[in-house]
């Protein structure tokens, strides 16, 4: 393939920026099982719409994790990526060193 250059560190640096994001993530997760678990968290006069936000309140949770979980995916995906950049860059280098100890330049 040409026409286009890739920087590890580039590729690096995307990554943990999504990791940062996925801790957002980890934070909401968090915060919403408080207020799952608070039945005063709509105070007294609301108390009853706990119950009936619960079903909904857990498939969103389950939707934060997989999101949560994707993002984690993606950021592994991006560093395994530039670890095989690297290494494809490094075994060329090798190639062309050899090529030109062959020729005897």
């Amino acid at each position: 393939m040409t026409g286009y250059i890739v920087d590890p560190e580039q590729l690096r640096a995307h990554a943990s920026n999504l990791e940062q994001f996925k801790t957002r993530f980890e934070a909401l997760k968090s915060a919403s099982a408080n207020i799952a678990q608070d039945d005063e968290a709509y105070g007294q006069l609301c108390g009853w719409i706990s119950g009936l936000l619960e079903e909904r309140h857990q498939r969103q949770d389950g939707l934060v994790a997989y999101v949560e979980e994707n993002i984690g995916l993606a950021a592994e995906s991006m560093r395994a990526a530039a670890d095989a950049y690297e290494q494809s860059d490094h075994d060329s280098s090798l190639t062309f060193d050899e090529i030109t100890a062959e020729i005897g330049g």
